[in-house]
């Protein structure tokens, strides 16, 4: 439901993806829908627990269920050697700004309302859209700008409340808005590792360097001990979050993205009613008239992606190689 599903989740995709195997879009779907759930429920425990406990810790434990689950599928799959790399450096900056990306998440996600934090994620697109242009050199053109501009204005529209009213929410906002930059900074370096690298080498790296981060805060801090409602949230957590990703691959096994990415803005209508029946939260006006226009841009940026994609697979079977 969160950018940080968005990188690792991402970056597990083409981990599993065949794009002659698409035969069955219905369980590609349902795999979507499993996944979406599994990170919504995700994002609830880690909302639960940021009241009481330390942001590291949480994503100590949620990492470190996944690095447990990661090693395994890698041990059943290709055996253990496919998550040996020489590309450290990569990983190294890819990794560490992915996992500060998490942590202002989880941190961010204890402050403002759980459907406003949703309504910014969906920003991540619109981030990379940019970054693409400055650091890629990546035309945009009208249809791309005018998502842009829409996207961008439905995020004044969510955030110019908090920020001119003051109290904690302004920093939670502000966190939650430098967690979406992170995320696409992350994604734009994924963009150049994902030719050489597995996606499940760089998926696990990930969570090997966000807990090695999280363990590493125990020289300034203590982690108090979890209690027994904690430690079983703190459990939910990494399962919820790496079953969500593992579903999230092989949704690309047997789904198009073009077909199953819609499905993502579904995380809107769970995270409103997540928010209203655990945590009490009610949407304000101005979440209800910026998130549609957060998520208008981004199926706009999305619909021209596909576009050009069933373009490039017509001038491939037009001119077939030789």
């Amino acid at each position: 439901i969160l950018l940080h599903h968005r990188i690792g989740a991402s970056a597990m995709m083409p981990a599993v993806s065949n794009p002659q195997d698409h035969s069955n879009p219905l369980l590609g779907i349902a795999f979507k829908l499993i996944s979406v759930v599994c990170l919504s429920g995700m994002a609830a425990c880690v909302k639960q627990l940021g009241a009481s406990l330390p942001v590291a810790q949480i994503v100590f434990f949620r990492g470190l269920i996944a690095i447990a689950v990661l090693a395994l599928v890698a041990w059943r799959g290709e055996g253990l050697h496919l998550l040996t790399t020489r590309n450290w450096r990569a990983h190294a900056r890819r990794s560490v700004v992915g996992s500060i990306s998490m942590f202002c998440w989880f941190a961010a996600l204890a402050m403002i309302p759980l459907a406003q934090m949703t309504a910014i994620s969906f920003t991540i697109p619109l981030f990379l859209t940019v970054l693409a242009m400055v650091f890629l050199g990546e035309r945009i053109h009208a249809y791309r700008w005018t998502a842009l501009g829409i996207g961008f204005a439905g995020v004044l529209i969510i955030v110019a409340p908090e920020l001119a009213g003051g109290g904690g929410n302004v920093l939670g906002v502000s966190i939650s808005l430098l967690a979406a930059v992170l995320a696409a900074f992350a994604l734009l370096f994924l963009r150049r590792m994902s030719g050489h690298e597995h996606a499940l080498t760089i998926t696990f790296y990930f969570f090997v360097t966000s807990t090695s981060i999280a363990l590493l805060t125990l020289i300034f801090a203590r982690w108090p001990a979890p209690t027994q409602t904690q430690w079983m949230l703190l459990g939910m957590t990494g399962l919820f979050g790496v079953m969500g990703q593992l579903f999230m691959s092989y949704t690309y096994r047997y789904a198009e993205a073009s077909l199953v990415a819609p499905l993502d803005y579904i995380n809107m209508l769970i995270a409103i009613a997540i928010g209203y029946y655990f945590f009490s939260e009610i949407p304000n006006l101005s979440t209800w008239v910026g998130a549609p226009l957060v998520i208008a841009s981004g199926g706009i940026i999305l619909w021209r992606e596909y576009v050009k994609l069933r373009g490039a697979r017509s001038v491939m079977r037009s001119n077939p190689p030789v």
